[in-house]
Formats: C-alpha cells, structure tokens, sequence
C-alpha cells in the first residue's frame, strides 16, 4: 500500500504549498514554524523526550513507540517524560516486549505508570512475543484498518492509534480530534471564544483534508510556543 508521509519532502513541500494558499493562519504558522517534521526527535516540547536509542528490529522500535504512546495518555508532557525515563532504566534503557515481559512488574509499576497502563503495555508485549500481531505488517495497513486493529487491545484506543500514526508512520492526514493540545491550539490560532468540542474540530479540519496531520502539528506547536 502506498502511503504519502512526513518523510516525502516532495509531497511536504506540496502540501504546505497548498495549506498556505488556501488558509492565512496556517501560512502564518508556516512561516513562523517552517516546515513541519513530525517525528519523535523534532517534538520534544509537547509529545516525546526524543532520547536516543539503540539500533533495533523494525517492530522492537514501534512497539517502542508505542509504549511511550501510552505512558502520555492522559498526561501533562514533563511528567510522561519523567516516568518514561523511569521505565527505561528499570528496563536497562532496553525496551522491548521481551524485557518487558521479563521484568518484575512492580519494578515496573515504581516508575510512575498506573496498573492500567503496565497492563497495555505488558498486553502489547505478550501479542507481539506470542506471534499475535506484527506492527512492522501493521504499519502496511490503512489509517482506519491500523486504527481498528490497535483498538482491540487493551488500553489502546483512537487517540492512541492517532500518535503512533503520526508519529511512528508519518501519515499525513490524520486529525486528532480528541487531544486537548491540539484543540486548545486550534482556538489560539485561530482566536476563538471557546476550545472546540472534538466534535466540532472534526468539522472544522475537513478542509484540510488530505493533509490534517500537518494542521495538528503547527496546533501543537503554536500551543507549546513560551512566546506566543
């Protein structure tokens, strides 16, 4: 399946051209922000501590990936990083489903995470050790199929599946409607009264379709912005 993402800097350059001409805000950010790069290195400020890590498997990195998805859910982004670091020195900065499923999980719980959030991850672990789903083959899959099949698994939901989307895949049209950061920059940006219901940002971001994800970067960066 061939998937337009961040990491194309033909299709960046041509979406951003068309963002820009057709929304004054969004050129504005643009040429305040520049081109965004979503990935997980570039968004230190509102989503991932953008820690180096070892050389690893292609599913090793997104299960990874989606580890630090779920240690953020729910969270403020200092205290996601801190209890991030914390869960990779229990784990010898190692952090694959096996480590995972091997080490003590009370260890593991010392670090911060709620019972929940240990249990989604160590369900991840054992579905990826066991053979049950692979995300290097997932990551072929579509937007809404990579959605539907992350919702199966305990404590991973849209918004969930939206971060690892983004960030992981790079995908261009996703649209968190959901996150607060996001809906609260789309206010700012654009100089609302209110903070948008998801309901009603889903409604607002269908004219950027087919490039949300860019939107929802420069939503999030203006929001991160101490000079804003």
């Amino acid at each position: 399946m061939a998937v337009t993402k961040f990491s194309d800097p033909i299709a960046l350059k041509e979406a951003l051209a068309e963002l820009t001409n057709v929304d004054p805000v969004i050129a504005g950010l643009a040429s305040r922000y520049g081109v965004p790069v979503l990935d997980k290195k570039s968004l230190v400020d509102f989503t991932v501590d953008g820690e180096e890590t070892e050389a690893r498997s292609v599913d090793d990195g997104l299960f990874c990936d989606l580890v630090e998805v779920v240690i953020h859910q729910q969270l403020a982004g200092k205290a996601a990083v801190a209890i991030t670091a914390r869960f990779k020195a229990a784990l010898g900065n190692l952090i694959v489903p096996g480590s995972v499923i091997d080490c003590d999980q009370e260890m593991l719980r010392a670090s911060g995470l709620s019972g929940a959030k240990l249990a989604a991850i160590r369900g991840l672990a054992l579905a990826i050790d066991s053979g049950a789903i692979s995300l290097s083959s997932m990551a072929e899959l579509s937007d809404e199929e990579i959605t539907r099949e992350l919702s199966k698994l305990r404590g991973f939901g849209p918004w969930s599946a939206q971060m690892f989307l983004m960030f992981s895949l790079g995908r261009l049209d996703v649209w968190p409607t959901g996150d607060l950061g996001v809906r609260k920059g789309y206010s700012h940006s654009y100089r609302l009264e209110t903070i948008p219901s998801a309901k009603e940002l889903s409604v607002l971001g269908d004219r950027f379709r087919p490039y949300r994800s860019l939107v929802a970067w420069y939503m999030w960066k203006s929001l991160a912005d101490p000079s804003e």
